[in-house]
């Protein structure tokens, strides 16, 4: 068997396995049909179908497995797989983005379906059920360049480690206690930026994954150790919720398929590029073997076993299927036998009589180091040959008194009479006369628990040093805590001292808005009264004045109608503030047309060119925003009445949280050294006998957007136009 690695991603692909996942794949489409059949007609209340479409999530930074692509879309190798899998047994799929710690949950809790890429923990497997691995991840200590000071795991034991908070490196520095000082962040990419700044000594995390996302930071000053963490060697899989057998079958269905038709391959070969051949070690064919065969002979036999019993009692009743049943059972019964020999473990039949091998397959050979399974059935007399005497006594009264015997380890011999350790697994068929079993190499297992014996008596000896300095922290640590709570109740303070400022100065500026709109109308009453007067002066007694006293009539009248405009939009601008919104889905293209053509008179429709591009629609008032438009085309129609380019130019740009709005002309323009006292009541940056106005308009329209919580701003230059920005959100919040 050949396989492909890149620093610590395998992927099964060479042509014996792929022939071998087609094979599963063909094997579980045809046991699938029945066994839905014989589960749904003996149990009424079984599930029902699966969706046609199911709801997943995904990170937006665990590159390049899981990431956001520049369209804000979900993308990477393990979504890029997920999605092929799912197509190949008819499902679609709709991905959500979410932070790990949160998707995480919302699997557990059934909120989605399925996630596709979760490294399988013993703190998962109570969580989730998983598909087979179609991945494997080393992780890796990231240092800044330039530390020294970690040379071994034990290093580990006094720095300070960040993970991301809920992550299987996370799981992994608290279940093997790498250090005490361990701090989470949200996501790595915090972590990373945080580590490049020196606010910790080191962060633990996959490496290829790891080295992705400090390429895509630009952060150079962070590098891998070449430090092995053997316990953090990790299968990835995809995982369902707990219980959901259904999805989990067709998942793995599809994940075989797309093992077997090259899919896989030419996904892996997108995202990593192109790959470096050796052949797979003998630690990694055990993990294929523990991890895909074992589960799928025992998955298989157990569907066949099921399918054979239900065949046989639909003979009875239909014997026009008799064939086509039996057919099924020869397919199935050279599937199992394909398996047999095929698979990674070694598989036994002995007769109970004499301990003969009456069959077996090639890896039980090779693991006893014959030739072949023929040499075993030959050679192979009795398991005392191949046994630790010691051990062999209490593994056959084992058997002997239960009638199997299940994982039990001990030393075997080989030909050669080398020593390997193996695990032992064996039921008696007393009505057959034989013996089943499996044998599996666990040696490197073996060795790995010898090591980690030894690094726990060597951290049994830390943790008693670490718990004297940690008592001495904690003393620090009590003092600090008592000084951080007397600055709580400094805070407290200010902050309450602030409530009550606010209040104050919320109660000024309804006073203020109150003593604007009485003192608005009060004024009014005597305006009129001058307005009127000045009239019948001028009608009544208009042949005995002078045409000086004419003109100081006309002038008397002008100003109260510009004092009578002033207190208008004073008023405008008091009950812009205190009138109630009732926001709604509003056409902002209606609006800008129809009060373009309601302000602009005849003359100026034929000499002005309008430009509306589309407006996209927004949620506002729509009684307040048409008055900012009035205010705003006015403006402009207003300050290019004297340029020779009478043009003006209406458009939008959408943004992900608001829609910027835009008008501009080619008129008189403005001075933007004094842009920030545009919206300022009585503001105005032209003299009256230049361009007639309050200076109240364009105060009234910042009032409007702020209210909508939105901004306005403008450009401009002396002659040259201007341009007037206001933004909407794209969600109102509460109004104002």
């Amino acid at each position: 068997m050949s396989s492909k690695r890149t620093g610590d991603i395998w992927d099964i692909s060479s042509s014996s396995v792929r022939s071998f996942f087609g094979l599963v794949a063909c094997v579980v489409l045809f046991l699938w049909p029945g066994q839905m059949a014989a589960d749904q007609s003996a149990n009424t209340h079984a599930p029902g179908l699966l969706p046609e479409t199911i709801t997943i999530a995904s990170e937006p930074d665990y590159p390049p497995y899981c990431l956001v692509d520049e369209n804000g879309n979900a993308a990477g190798f393990s979504v890029e797989l997920f999605q092929a899998a799912a197509a190949a047994v008819g499902l679609k799929v709709t991905i959500k983005i979410g932070i790990w710690n949160k998707i995480k949950h919302d699997l557990a809790e059934g909120k989605i379906d399925a996630l596709p890429l979760v490294g399988r923990t013993p703190e998962r497997e109570e969580m989730f059920d998983f598909t087979m691995p179609y991945l494997t991840l080393h992780g890796a200590v990231f240092v800044r360049e330039g530390t020294t000071g970690i040379q071994t795991l034990e290093d580990l034991q006094d720095k300070e480690i960040v993970v991301m908070k809920g992550d299987n490196a996370e799981e992994f520095v608290r279940r093997e206690n790498v250090s005490s000082r361990i701090s989470t962040t949200a996501t790595f990419e915090q972590a990373f930026a945080a580590l490049a700044v020196g606010k910790y000594d080191a962060v633990i995390t996959q490496r290829v994954m790891g080295i992705k996302l400090l390429e895509d930071m630009g952060i150079d000053s962070v590098r891998p150790l070449d430090l092995q963490l053997p316990e953090f060697r990790q299968d990835f899989c995809f995982a369902v919720q707990e219980g959901n057998a259904q999805l989990l079958a067709r998942l793995n269905e599809g994940l075989s398929i797309v093992m077997a038709n090259d899919t896989y391959r030419d996904i892996r070969q997108k995202w990593f590029g192109p790959q470096l051949q050796e052949k797979i070690g003998f630690k990694d064919i055990l993990r294929i073997a523990i991890y895909i065969l074992i589960p799928l002979v025992i998955v298989l036999i157990v569907l066949l076993q099921r399918e054979v019993k239900r065949r046989t009692k639909s003979l009875n009743t239909e014997i026009a299927e008799r064939n086509k049943a039996y057919q099924a059972l020869q397919l199935s019964e050279e599937t199992y036998r394909n398996i047999f020999q095929n698979a990674q473990v070694g598989l036994f039949r002995t007769r109970i009589s004499d301990g003969k091998i009456l069959e077996s397959n090639d890896q039980l050979a090779r693991m006893f180091g014959f030739q072949s399974r023929e040499g075993v059935i030959r050679e192979f007399k009795t398991t005392g040959n191949y046994v630790d005497p010691g051990t062999r006594e209490k593994m056959l009264h084992e058997m002997n008194t239960k009638g199997f015997v299940q994982n039990f380890e001990a030393r075997f011999y080989r030909q050669d009479r080398s020593v390997f350790w193996a695990s032992y697994s064996a039921q008696i068929f007393p009505e057959q006369g034989w013996i089943e079993g499996v044998v599996e190499d666990i040696s490197e297992r073996k060795r790995a628990e010898e090591e980690l014996r030894q690094l726990k008596e060597q951290l049994e000896d830390q943790v008693a040093r670490r718990t004297s300095e940690l008592n001495e922290k904690v003393d620090k640590l009590n003092k600090s805590q008592q000084a951080m709570l007397y600055m709580v109740e400094d805070l407290n303070q200010m902050t309450a001292d602030l409530r009550s400022e606010r209040r104050k100065l919320e109660l000024s500026n309804q006073e203020l808005e109150a003593f604007t709109y009485s003192v608005s109308h009060d004024l009014r009453a005597p305006l009129r009264a001058i307005d009127g007067y000045s009239q019948f002066l001028s009608e009544d007694y208009g042949k005995w004045l002078d045409e000086e006293g004419k003109r100081f009539i006309s002038t008397i009248r002008q100003n109260v109608a510009r004092m009578d405009q002033l207190i208008s939009d004073l008023l405008n601008l008091s009950r812009v503030s205190r009138t109630s919104m009732h926001p709604g889905w509003v056409n902002m293209d209606e609006i800008a047309q129809s009060v373009y053509h309601e302000t602009a008179n005849e003359e100026e429709k034929k000499t002005f060119k309008v430009y509306i591009d589309k407006l996209p629609p927004i949620t506002c008032d729509a009684r307040l925003i048409k008055q900012v438009w009035q205010n705003l085309i006015g403006n402009a129609l207003k300050y290019s009445a004297k340029s020779e380019t009478k043009k003006i130019e209406i458009s939008a740009q959408e943004g992900d949280r608001d829609v910027v709005y835009c008008i501009q002309d080619y008129g008189a323009g403005f001075d933007d050294r004094y842009v920030h006292k545009l919206f300022g009541v009585f503001q105005r940056l032209h003299k009256d006998d230049e361009f007639e106005g309050t200076g109240v308009g364009l105060a009234t329209v910042q009032r409007i957007i702020h209210r909508h919580g939105g901004q306005v701003w403008a450009q401009g230059k002396v002659n040259a136009g201007a341009m007037f920005f206001f933004s909407l959100p794209r969600q109102m919040g509460e109004c104002q």
